[in-house]
């Protein structure tokens, strides 16, 4: 029986390594798929990826376990806008998120502080929903067919896969619940 549980997490440096091991070390995975090209994997070009992201996949290669990338080459910023832009944008949302956890980021009424208007005008969301599409294919895609399976991926993400991957269990979106009797891989 094969087993997806998704968790978010913030990127730029957000979220802590600590945390994001006691989770790795938690749910145990026979597969981890991580915010990263698969490509890039391959190549060990990893250099440009968020830390968590690097170190969620050096932690799997440690512990011998399988670990794929699921992301997309697909650039979301509308035409016009720069990384130098991007980077104002994390400033401000890290600004917003000085009170909150990557762990509250999972949930819906923390993750909305987070779309302001400077975020809406620098994504495009026909290239986002492009992007997002070709995650969710990469991750059906590589999957193995039985096992515990871990995706991490940013918390922005949360909203399209819980729609596209219905299977999935999401434990962190909902932490006022009981969650862990619903995992019997635990």
């Amino acid at each position: 029986m094969r087993k997806i549980v998704i968790i978010g997490v913030l990127h730029a440096g957000l979220t802590p390594e600590s945390e994001l091991e006691e989770v790795l070390e938690k749910y145990g995975p026979d597969q981890l798929l991580i915010e990263i090209v698969e490509k890039d994997i391959i190549e060990r070009k990893l250099d440009s990826y968020p830390p968590e992201m690097v170190f969620a996949y050096t932690w799997a290669k440690k512990k011998k376990v399988k670990v794929s990338g699921f992301d997309s080459k697909t650039r979301i910023l509308k035409a016009g806008m720069t990384e130098e832009d991007n980077q104002k944008v994390v400033d401000d949302q890290k600004m917003l998120m000085k009170n909150y956890s990557w762990r509250d980021m999972n949930q819906m009424e923390y993750l909305r502080k987070l779309n302001t208007h400077s975020a809406r005008n620098l994504i495009d969301p026909k290239k986002e929903e492009k992007r997002e599409l070709e995650m969710v294919r990469n991750i059906n895609t590589l999957m193995i067919k039985e096992g515990k399976i871990l995706v991490i991926t940013g918390c922005g993400h949360l909203n399209f896969f819980e729609k596209h991957i219905p299977s999935a269990l999401f434990p962190f979106r909902h932490l006022n619940e009981k969650i862990t009797v619903r995992f019997s891989w635990l």
